[in-house]
């Protein structure tokens, strides 16, 4: 009798399997806080519009913005008012996904765990992402240089911190958008084959990758990073995507497809490959085949309630 249950239970199971991975579950937006600079605050600021042109419907957002260093996660933490208007954001409870940025004067986690530990508190199916910017002063070498630089403390530095920040934090969705490899890849293709209507490294923000020296964005930088943003957030499709400002025949859709292609997918939102549509990643789901948001589990054997009811 006991193994007829067990087999039972395994052709459910599979059965469940089967119908949830095959099934169209429809994509939500999320109630979204930004938090940063005004090296985010353009990307934060687009994305309203280009989610409703993936038909994305449900996305909200706040967008919390403070000038250079000060944008980082710990001043904002430690800044009276700015720190004060996003917990009251967070005390609502219903923060879906929290955005941040990285500022090189606060190279610690200590702002990251101040903001995700009070997250958390309010609302424990809160998600994560850090949005890496490229580098200032980008007149100061060349765009090779600049290009490999970028490169190099993406993968030999910043995956470590993320690896570490992640370690804190067992079973909670943190990820980044590597955003500014944008700005690489812009300079790279105006040194080599020029972009269209850009002719410019710096000035006009309508003919030039930056507006200055320090490195705010230029149009063309703020629609390809803004691309990027859509994709690391809703994994949308941009090879069939097609809002935005035209740039001739410098193809932002395809640039943007190739940052993200070429980002190591172990430090992309996890949520992207979910069965159940739960919006708990299958690597992080304590129940990948039922859809358990909540993810409880009450005798914390690693296995979600609702799981273990069915046997799978």
């Amino acid at each position: 009798m006991k193994a007829t249950h067990t087999l039972f239970s395994l052709f459910i199971c599979l059965a469940l399997s089967a119908h949830r991975v095959e099934a169209e579950v429809p994509e939500t937006g999320f109630n979204t806080l930004f938090a940063g600079h005004s090296f985010l605050k353009p990307f934060a600021d687009g994305m309203p519009d280009y989610v409703a042109a993936a038909g994305i419907a449900g996305h909200s957002q706040v967008v919390v913005f403070s000038g250079g260093a000060t944008g980082a996660p710990q001043a904002l933490w430690e800044n009276p008012s700015k720190g004060a208007q996003i917990r009251s954001i967070l005390d609502a409870g219903d923060i879906e996904l929290f955005g941040m940025t990285y500022h090189y004067s606060y190279p610690t986690f200590e702002g990251y765990v101040k903001w995700i530990d009070y997250a958390l508190g309010q609302n424990q199916n809160t998600k994560f992402f850090i949005a890496l910017p490229w580098l200032p002063n980008p007149a100061a070498v060349s765009a090779s240089e600049y290009a490999t630089t970028w490169a190099t403390i993406y993968v030999s530095v910043w995956h470590g911190f993320m690896d570490g920040l992640r370690a804190l934090y067992p079973g909670v969705e943190i990820y980044s958008i590597p955003y500014g490899q944008s700005a690489a890849e812009l300079r790279n293709l105006q040194a080599a084959v020029g972009l269209s209507g850009v002719p410019n490294l710096t000035g006009n923000a309508a003919s030039s990758i930056f507006t200055d020296n320090l490195g705010h964005p230029g149009d063309i930088l703020r629609d390809l990073g803004r691309l990027v943003w859509l994709r690391g957030i809703y994994d949308v499709d941009l090879s069939i995507y097609s809002y935005g400002p035209s740039w001739g025949a410098t193809d932002l859709n395809a640039i943007a497809s190739s940052i993200m292609d070429d980002h190591d997918p172990n430090y992309d939102a996890q949520y992207h490959a979910d069965a159940d549509g739960d919006r708990v990643g299958d690597s992080l789901d304590n129940c990948p085949i039922t859809p358990n948001p909540n993810q409880e589990d009450l005798d914390g054997d690693g296995v979600g309630d609702l799981c273990a009811a069915i046997g799978c």
